[in-house]
């Protein structure tokens, strides 16, 4: 198959592009960099301008077999400081992207939407897909009204999306250093010494996956003609505090702790049910949490 990758610079678009290119797939990478290094080989090729470029590009889009939309320029944190800047960089792009898809005739796009932003606060646990949608940041406003713009040109074009709501992915590859990767931050503070700022008193829980995990549900989803929304979550909670005594326990180092107040979009605790991924794709995740890490900080030493 062709798949074009929106966001395949990143941390899970790095991962699913040599998945898929070791499977046979060919790829093009839409990314907003001038170009990127070539680490793929000649299954991939790349287009810089990013979501627009290719909503431009309607040879592309005709010839793709799947539109696989990975990208966003914002995170829970940073969408809140900037709320018209998320919707116009990631909503309204996307929303483009649909209308040319729309106008060739493409209906297959695989969107990576978010497995804790979108529920806000859980209602109950686990959270299974029929959960409602109740976002605390303008990050997860825009992933939802993203998922709604899906459905809608489902409705009224034919579209054929597939989405899977993301919980905290991790692993080798990760920026230590950005917005999001509490498991990669954690692992590099760790080693080099240095104190994690931990929001509220450590008790927020979170559902970690391994990269690994990930992209099998993402290349999985990829290949089928399955439509729906699926989760993608390890289906177990970890607290921060429990997190870091993983990561202590894998590095061998102490982690020392720097508490601040709590922020308002963050849930207390999400823990997603992947039953359904499991029903449909026959996925289930394979790496639990202690050897996630331990591969992690192997890969951080070598």
């Amino acid at each position: 198959m062709h798949f074009v990758v929106i966001g395949g610079n990143g941390f899970i678009g790095r991962h699913f592009v040599s998945a898929a290119v070791s499977k046979g797939h060919r790829v093009t990478i839409v990314g907003r960099a001038a170009s990127i290094a070539d680490e793929h080989g000649p299954a991939v090729d790349y287009r810089s301008g990013g979501t627009q470029a290719l909503a431009a590009d309607s040879e592309l889009l005709s010839r793709a077999d799947r539109i696989c939309h990975f990208a966003t320029t914002s995170t829970p944190a940073t969408s809140n400081a900037d709320p018209l800047a998320d919707i116009e960089s990631n909503l309204m792009s996307t929303v483009r992207l649909l209308e040319a898809m729309r106008q060739t005739g493409n209906r297959r796009i695989l969107f990576l939407s978010s497995g804790g932003a979108v529920y806000g606060r859980p209602h109950y646990l686990p959270i299974d897909e029929k959960h409602p949608l109740n976002p605390l940041s303008a990050y997860g406003v825009v992933k939802s009204a993203i998922e709604r713009y899906l459905r809608m040109y489902e409705a009224n074009y034919s579209l054929a999306p597939t989405i899977i709501r993301l919980a905290n992915p991790y692993g080798p590859g990760q920026n230590s250093f950005g917005q999001l990767g509490a498991v990669s931050t954690f692992i590099h503070l760790a080693l080099t010494d240095q104190p994690a700022t931990i929001w509220g008193d450590g008790s927020v829980i979170r559902d970690y996956v391994y990269i690994s995990d990930a992209t099998a549900l993402l290349l999985a989803a990829a290949e089928s003609d399955a439509t729906g929304t699926f989760n993608c979550g390890a289906g177990t909670g970890t607290s921060l505090i429990e997190l870091m005594e993983t990561v202590e326990q894998a590095t061998g180092k102490t982690l020392h702790r720097q508490f601040k107040p709590a922020r308002s979009f963050d849930p207390p605790e999400v823990v997603l049910d992947v039953s359904l991924a499991h029903s449909i794709f026959g996925w289930r995740p394979a790496v639990p949490l202690t050897a996630g890490v331990s591969r992690t900080v192997k890969a951080l030493a070598d």
